[in-house]
């Protein structure tokens, strides 16, 4: 038989990975006499550690009615290695007749990744991945393990829609496997009704857009941070101040390339410093002082300063802040 290890920081994802695995293992056979859960992510250390020998034990005894046993052991992740070593002593001789699915949201010590690596785990990331087009790929993935077929429009759809939170893909397909079946290429106009709430976004959606002083993109960013509850308003206030102090870091030394601007910064990315050197170049010393002053003058009226909504004083500051984005007149850039 098996071993599976499941990765992924939101539980969503993994819950959706886990019900996916186990419904494929169990297959027509008798769920009741075949599977058990228990979870090493419990709060008190005694539990986590019959959990984790139960889960062994569970997985070394074969099942009385002769099908394999699937057993899942949850969040390893939060156990010492002290508490896994029976799940380390059962991986070097894994029993024949189970299914064990390990579940971690988490780094792991070196003995035990090195011993799930040796019982030859199959590793399921949820984690999807940052680049567009990876994305892509991976949303691809999803719905035809799913068994469904998305044009590109209604794919990009899904993918701007949900942003960050692709956690509740599950459940949208979950809906148009229900409502379509899988035989029919759905279009845009199939998927749209289905959307619901839009997701939300990476912190650098909005902070590009402001970049490049495109004021509705970076509005329609900041609306979906604030209203899917990813983002209080005073932690977009502190996304903001982190990237102009970076601006600010370079206003003032003779900046001449990027291995200075990544030492200014605090970065080892290359691609960070870079971006930051042409950012400042573009933008000039003035217009970071006056992000800086729109930045300050917000978090007071945050805090009370103004009688103002709190998104609405957030999207005054971000409207302006995409102003200031666009290049400023080179006779007002410090020399």
């Amino acid at each position: 038989m098996a071993i599976y290890l499941i990765t992924g920081a939101d539980d969503r994802l993994v819950s959706a990975r886990i019900t996916e695995l186990v419904d494929q293992l169990i297959g027509t056979s008798d769920r009741a006499s075949m599977y058990e859960s228990h979870d090493a992510g419990a709060a008190v250390a005694d539990e986590r550690e019959l959990a984790i020998r139960n889960a062994v034990v569970s997985a070394e005894t074969p099942s009385l009615f002769g099908d394999a046993r699937v057993v899942v052991l949850r969040g390893i992740h939060e156990a010492t290695v002290d508490q896994l070593s029976p799940l380390i002593e059962y991986l070097r001789n894994p029993s024949e007749s189970s299914h064990l699915v390990i579940t971690t949201s988490g780094k792991l010590a070196k003995s035990t990744t090195d011993a799930l690596k040796k019982s030859g785990a199959t590793v399921f990331a949820t984690a999807p991945p940052g680049r567009r087009n990876e994305l892509v790929v991976w949303f691809q993935e999803q719905f035809t393990q799913a068994g469904l077929k998305l044009d590109s429009d209604a794919m990009n759809n899904v993918i701007d829609w949900l942003g960050q939170d692709q956690a509740r893909l599950p459940s949208l397909i979950e809906v148009l496997v229900s409502a379509f079946g899988t035989s029919k290429k759905l279009l845009a106009d199939d998927i749209q009704p289905f959307l619901g709430e839009q997701g939300s976004v990476l912190p650098w959606d909005l902070t590009d857009a402001i970049d490049r002083a495109d004021a509705s993109t970076a509005l329609a960013m900041l609306r979906r941070m604030i209203r899917s509850g990813e983002y209080h308003p005073l932690q977009v206030m502190s996304l903001l101040h982190n990237h102009y102090v970076r601006l600010l870091k370079l206003d003032g030394p003779d900046v001449r390339d990027v291995q200075q601007a990544m030492t200014l910064i605090g970065s080892k990315s290359d691609f960070q410093g870079r971006k930051y050197l042409e950012l400042y170049r573009r933008v000039g010393s003035s217009g970071v002082s006056g992000a800086i002053q729109l930045l300050s003058r917000a978090d007071i009226d945050l805090r009370g300063g103004k009688d103002l909504p709190e998104e609405l004083t957030m999207e005054i500051l971000v409207a302006r802040l995409s102003k200031m984005g666009s290049p400023t007149p080179r006779s007002s850039r410090k020399r």
